[in-house]
C-alpha cells in the first residue's frame, strides 16, 4: 500500500460519518419554529448529515423549500385530536425504513408520538426542542408533557424562561434540560437591500418613518395593541406608516380595526413573505407587542438587518434583549405607553443608532445559524456517545 493511500485511509477513518437525522414536526406552516427546522435541515445536510423531515399533520408552506433542495419531507396526515394507534401504525414502519441515528422532535405534540415510536424500533437517540411555553394551561397538558418527555434523552429549550417552566412544572428532570438558543442566517439579513423599492411597493414615501413587525396574525402576537398604539402615534407623527408582515386567523379582524380607527391609509398588510430581509430594511423601528414569546427569530433578524427593536417585556424577551442597549422593553398593554416609546425613539436618532449597533454585534457574535447548527450536531454526537457507553 502506498504512503498516500494509507494517509487517505487514516483521514477517512478519523472523519466521523454523517449522521442520519429525522426532524419531526406537526407541520411546516409558516412560523418561527418551522423556519428553525428548515434551517437546521438545510445546514445539517450541507454539513454531511442525511436529513429528512416528518410532518405528522400536514406539510405546510415551507415544505417546498426543503423538497426543492433535495430533502425528503413525509406527511402522515394525522387528524386533529389524540391518535396513538394511527401514529404507531404509520410512524414505526417509516422510522424502520429511514433507520435514523437521531430523531429530533419540535414541540411536545411531535415528541408525544415520535418519541415512543423511535424507542419501539430501536432509534439510538431521541432529542427534543421546546420552542414555547405550553404547560401552564392545565393538568392534562402537564401530564402529556411528562409522558412524552420520558422518551427524550435531551430536552432543549430555546430560552431560559421556557427551561425554568419545564423544570418548575416537573415536565422532565433538570439533568435532561439545557438551553439551546435559536440562530439565523446573519449574512442574509445583514446584506444591503433596496429599501426604497419596498417603500414604493407599498406607496410609502421615502422619508416617512416606518414601524414594522413580522409574525403570524394571531391573538398571542397582539397586533391589535400595535394598531391602537400606532393610531395614537399618528396624532404626534402624522407621516408615519405601519408595515405588518405575516398572515393568520386574525387578519380580517385587524383590518376591520384599522378601518374603524380611520388609519387604513397608513397601515399596510403585506401578508406572508419569503423576503423578510428586504422588508426589514424598509423599517425604522421593529416591534413585537406579543403576549408571550420564547426566543423569536424575528428579533434576531431585525438585529442582523440593523433595525432598532422595541418589544414587550414578556417570556424570553428580557433574557434576550438588554434593555436600553440592544433594544427597548415595554411593560404592559397600554397603547399610549407604546406610542410614546415609538415617538421618542423616532425623535432620537442617536439613541436608535446606539441600539442598532449593539444589537447587530450581538446578533453576529451569538446567534448565527452556523453556531446553532454546530451546537446541535455536537449534542447529537455527545448523546449518542453517552448511550453507547451505557
Amino acid at each position: 500500500m502506498s504512503t498516500a493511500t494509507a494517509s487517505r485511509e487514516k483521514v477517512n477513518a478519523a472523519k466521523p460519518r454523517g449522521l442520519r437525522v429525522v426532524h419531526v414536526v406537526l407541520s411546516l406552516e409558516c412560523g418561527g419554529l418551522e423556519h428553525v427546522v428548515v434551517d437546521l435541515a438545510q445546514t445539517g445536510r450541507d454539513a454531511g448529515q442525511q436529513v429528512s423531515v416528518i410532518c405528522l399533520e400536514r406539510k405546510g408552506v415551507l415544505a417546498g423549500r426543503l423538497e426543492k433542495s433535495g430533502i425528503s419531507v413525509r406527511c402522515l396526515d394525522k387528524p386533529a385530536g389524540l391518535g396513538f394507534s394511527l401514529m404507531r401504525r404509520l410512524l414505526r414502519p417509516l422510522l424502520r425504513e429511514i433507520r435514523p441515528d437521531v430523531v429530533h422532535s419540535h414541540q411536545i405534540g411531535a415528541l408525544l408520538y415520535a418519541g415512543s415510536a423511535a424507542r419501539a424500533v430501536g432509534v439510538p437517540t431521541v432529542v427534543h426542542t421546546e420552542h414555547g411555553k405550553h404547560f401552564g394551561g392545565g393538568a392534562k397538558a402537564r401530564w402529556l408533557g411528562r409522558f412524552a418527555a420520558r422518551h427524550a434523552d435531551r430536552f432543549f429549550c430555546v430560552s431560559g424562561d421556557i427551561a425554568e417552566e419545564v423544570i418548575r412544572l416537573r415536565i422532565t428532570s433538570r439533568q435532561k434540560v439545557s438551553v439551546m438558543p435559536n440562530g439565523i442566517d446573519t449574512a442574509k439579513f445583514g446584506k444591503d437591500c433596496d429599501a426604497a423599492a419596498v417603500r414604493r411597493e407599498f406607496d410609502i414615501p421615502h422619508d416617512a418613518p416606518v414601524i414594522g413587525t413580522v409574525g403570524r396574525l394571531a391573538e398571542i402576537k397582539r397586533q391589535d395593541l400595535l394598531i391602537q398604539a400606532f393610531a395614537r402615534l399618528l396624532v404626534k407623527t402624522p407621516t408615519a406608516h405601519l408595515l405588518l408582515v405575516g398572515d393568520g386567523p386574525r387578519r380580517n379582524e385587524l383590518e376591520r380595526l384599522t378601518a374603524d380607527l380611520g388609519v387604513s391609509q397608513a397601515i399596510h398588510f403585506a401578508g406572508y413573505r419569503e423576503d423578510r430581509d428586504r422588508l426589514l430594511h424598509a423599517m425604522d423601528i421593529f416591534t413585537l407587542t406579543s403576549r408571550s414569546e420564547g426566543m423569536p427569530l424575528s428579533v434576531l433578524e431585525a438585529w442582523a438587518a440593523g433595525v432598532p427593536v422595541v418589544a414587550a417585556h414578556v417570556g424570553g424577551l428580557p433574557e434576550l434583549i438588554d434593555d436600553g442597549c440592544t433594544g427597548i422593553l415595554v411593560k404592559g398593554d397600554d397603547p399610549e405607553v407604546w406610542s410614546s416609546v415609538f415617538c421618542s425613539l423616532l425623535q432620537e436618532p442617536d439613541r436608535a443608532d446606539h441600539l442598532r449597533r449593539h444589537a447587530k454585534t450581538q446578533s453576529d457574535e451569538r446567534y448565527s445559524l452556523t453556531a446553532m447548527s454546530r451546537n446541535y450536531e455536537s449534542q447529537y454526537r455527545g448523546t449518542l456517545a453517552e448511550r453507547e457507553r451505557r
